[in-house]
């Protein structure tokens, strides 16, 4: 079984697919296309849930052997996806907020969820990513930055999201949503990296319009801890956690 689920962006798809696997207890799969290289919503959900099973594309065969949420990002035509739906058992799953009208979603959906209301925009929207493998980021800059980017410092900003290993060891997850007054980053409950580069992915995805595209490259660019300096941080960290089991 395929539960496919589609919604305009920021309305709750992968909120609403952390809810569906909160309340099974059987062998669920996450597939999320065209996100390979900067599979934010991925690494949140599994570092929730380790025992989920993650899908990347060339491997939609290996689909039928459990309950797998697809989850289409929102630029995605729902037409092309299709063929992939056809060929298994589906249920196709429309988040829609109250005050949006989505015939083309109505008509594509077996099933209608009122979704979060999210800020119409005026202007076609902008997305931008950003591939941070191997980058460590200092928290500090990295929340700077993320205020300013939520602050329209570099354009307007409808939804951002991404994952950052940070010097501490661990990787932490940024969700903002244009509207919400909560802006939520947290760490995720994965390993802590304390042993140069990480050797996992991280990166992030911005949905706006007028981005600075070049501006916020930069910027992010200069969150990142030099390659020089990150063993000597490591150390740091490595020193302290030392301490405190020995307080412990």
């Amino acid at each position: 079984m395929i539960i496919a689920v589609a919604s305009p962006t920021g309305a709750g798809k992968t909120h609403w697919i952390h809810q569906q696997i909160t309340q099974t207890n059987k062998p669920v799969g996450y597939f999320s296309p065209q996100t390979d290289s900067v599979p934010i919503d991925a690494i949140y959900l599994q570092s929730e849930y380790p025992q989920l099973k993650l899908y990347r594309a060339g491997e939609e065969a290996a689909l039928n052997n459990t309950i797998t949420y697809l989850e289409i990002p929102w630029y995605l035509d729902l037409a092309g996806i299709e063929p992939l739906l056809q060929t298994f058992n589906s249920h196709r799953v429309a988040i829609i907020p109250d005050d949006t009208d989505s015939t083309e979603l109505k008509t594509w959906a077996d099933e209608i969820i009122p979704g979060d209301c999210i800020t119409k925009p005026t202007t076609a929207l902008q997305i931008h990513r950003g591939v941070l493998t191997g980058e460590i980021l200092d928290f500090d800059s990295l929340a700077t930055f993320w205020l300013e980017l939520t602050q329209g410092a570099y354009g307007k900003v409808v939804r951002a999201k991404g994952i950052f290993d940070l010097v501490d060891g661990q990787i932490y997850y940024g969700d903002f949503r244009f509207g919400k007054s909560e802006l939520e980053f947290k760490p995720l409950n994965l390993p802590r990296w304390l042993n140069g580069k990480p050797d996992r992915k991280s990166g992030f995805e911005i949905v706006g319009s007028n981005l600075d595209q070049a501006e916020i490259a930069q910027t992010v660019r200069d969150c990142c801890v030099p390659e020089s300096a990150i063993n000597y941080y490591q150390q740091q960290v490595k020193e302290s956690l030392a301490t405190e089991l020995e307080v412990v």
